[in-house]
Formats: C-alpha cells, sequence, structure tokens
C-alpha cells in the first residue's frame, strides 16, 4: 500500500512539473511574440502563403498616377502588351490598388495596410505596391516608361525555367570606373506568388518606415521627401537590392557581379546590366552581346517636390 502510495504520489508531481513547464514555455513564447511585435511593429514573421511551384503567371502589372496613361506611355506599354499576347494585362490605379491591398493583406496583416494606406508620398506607395502585388499574384510589374524588345517568353533561359521563382536584372553592374554601388534595376521585376525573396523586401521596407516615423515621431501621413535621405534607399531600387541579396545570402553577391549571360543564385535568376538597363553598363567594344529585352525610357515622373504624380 505505502509502496502504491508512493508510486502514485511521484506521478502526480511528475503530472505537475511536466504542466509548470508547459505553462512556463507557452507564457515566454507569447511574451516573446510580444516583444517581437513591439520591436517591429507588425508581426514580421507572419508570412501569408507558401510558394508556388507552378511557373511565373502571365500577368503584366501596371501602376497608374491620377492622370492616367499618356500617349507616350501607352506607345510604350503597347510594345509589351503586343509582344506578348498570351499575358493578362493588369492597370491598376490608385483606387484599384487601394482595395487590392485591403483585401489581399487586411486580415493577415493590418498594420501593414494602414501604413499602405497612410503614405502620402505617390512614389512611396507606387514601390510597396510593386512588391505587395509581386508577392500575393506574382507576374512580371513594369513600369510605364519600359518598351519590349524581345517577348518575355525568352527571357528565361530553358535550363532554368523550372527552378527560377524571381528574376531581376542589374541596373548598374559593368564599366564604371569610379566607385559605384551593384544596384538591380526595379522599372521591371518576375515572381512567382508567395517568394520568400519579395516578402523580406517587403518587411525590410515597413520596418524602415516604422523605424523613421518612431525618430521623427510622426505618423505615416506626415511622412514626405523631407523626412528621409533618398527614396532610392528607402523603397526603391538600392533597397531592394539589398534585401534581396540579404535573403538570397550575402555571400552570392559577388558571384552574380560582372556577368555576361544569366546566371541562377538559388532560386533569383539575374540577368546581365544589358538586359534591361543596356544605357547604365558598359561593356568592352569586342563583346558581341545580344539585343536588350527591354529599354527604359527614363520618364522620371516621380522626380518632384510631391514625390510623384498628383491629382
Amino acid at each position: 500500500m505505502g509502496l502504491k502510495k508512493r508510486v502514485f504520489t511521484s506521478r502526480k508531481s511528475f503530472r505537475l512539473i511536466l504542466l509548470t513547464v508547459l505553462v512556463l514555455t507557452l507564457f515566454f513564447g507569447l511574451l516573446s511574440n510580444t516583444f517581437q511585435r513591439r520591436a517591429d511593429g507588425w508581426d514580421s514573421r507572419a508570412w501569408p502563403g507558401q510558394p508556388h511551384s507552378s511557373p511565373i503567371p502571365k500577368t503584366l502589372w501596371y501602376k497608374l498616377g491620377p492622370k492616367g496613361l499618356t500617349d507616350e506611355a501607352r506607345a510604350w506599354t503597347n510594345t509589351c502588351i503586343g509582344n506578348n499576347t498570351d499575358y493578362q494585362v493588369r492597370f491598376m490605379t490608385d483606387s484599384s490598388a487601394d482595395t487590392f491591398v485591403q483585401e489581399r493583406f487586411g486580415a493577415s496583416h493590418p498594420d501593414l495596410v494602414k501604413i499602405y494606406l497612410g503614405l502620402t508620398v505617390p512614389i512611396l506607395k507606387a514601390d510597396l505596391f510593386r512588391y505587395l502585388v509581386l508577392f500575393s499574384e506574382g507576374g512580371v510589374y513594369s513600369d510605364l516608361d519600359i518598351s519590349c524588345e524581345v517577348p518575355i517568353s525568352e527571357w528565361i533561359p530553358l535550363r532554368y525555367k523550372a527552378e527560377t521563382s524571381v528574376v531581376v536584372g542589374w541596373e548598374f553592374d559593368v564599366g564604371w570606373t569610379l566607385p559605384f554601388n551593384h544596384q538591380f534595376a526595379t522599372w521591371i521585376i518576375m515572381a512567382k506568388p508567395k517568394s520568400s525573396h519579395i516578402w523580406a523586401v517587403v518587411q525590410d521596407i515597413v520596418q524602415s518606415l516604422q523605424a523613421k516615423m518612431e525618430e521623427k515621431n510622426i505618423s505615416v501621413e506626415e511622412l514626405n521627401l523631407q523626412t528621409f535621405d533618398d527614396v532610392i534607399n528607402l523603397t526603391g531600387p538600392r533597397r531592394f537590392t539589398k534585401s534581396l541579396l540579404k535573403s538570397m545570402g550575402k555571400a552570392k553577391a559577388k558571384q552574380v557581379q560582372g556577368i555576361l549571360e544569366p546566371k541562377l543564385a538559388g532560386d533569383v535568376l539575374i540577368l546581365p546590366g544589358y538586359a534591361f538597363a543596356a544605357s547604365t553598363n558598359f561593356y568592352d567594344e569586342d563583346i558581341e552581346l545580344p539585343p536588350p529585352l527591354v529599354t527604359h525610357h527614363y520618364a522620371g515622373s516621380w522626380r518632384n517636390r510631391q514625390g510623384g504624380e498628383v491629382a
């Protein structure tokens, strides 16, 4: 009888210890999550979805400003639409883009939606939208001042098609004598939906915006061009480049610099400078290069006091 009582007591004590451990684990886990959310301003680790194994969707995304499509922009976009008749074309307005972001991210990331909708500088909002639409839906995002020289179906070499989740091209890579930063072009990007690399860019932008708001003690609506040093670093190509390389693994950065042909790094296909930015890369004259895939016409509608087109 005494032995049974001791065994029962021992089991009871073990259960009590186990229950205590589980409660403490749950408590500190929730506490850690709370600190993480407070530090980041949003639950950056909550990644809404899984990467797709299917090919990059045949959707061509454009974002219109308040004034719509100019004759010049229509001529440029028509080259891409005409060269890729199997693509669905989506022209997003300010209103439809707002609705899109609310519907796709409102439930999972309300803080992200609040920041996006609160942005008043057009270029900041446009930059963030390009990454959000690529993450959510995938496809090809193009600025309005891009003309297509080669059909999109020929951009990814056949040997890389199955493994490629993101396609980017160098804006600055070859032929610069002065010190410069290697930088990817953001005027055209291809991606599968739910790419972790694109989500990493979104994370970094949101956290940078929140840090700037805390530093200046201002709301998102009060952010303006005088609040930060450079759009390029905050939401533009330099931010995109840093975030993408960090997501890929910085050790791979030098492996994809100074290239003359497409190079796959993990699931990211890096295109040479001549592909998307022939005018800002300078090759030896004896090197025979393929034709550029696109031409960027540098309309630069965001380079004004408002940071873009306003109504």
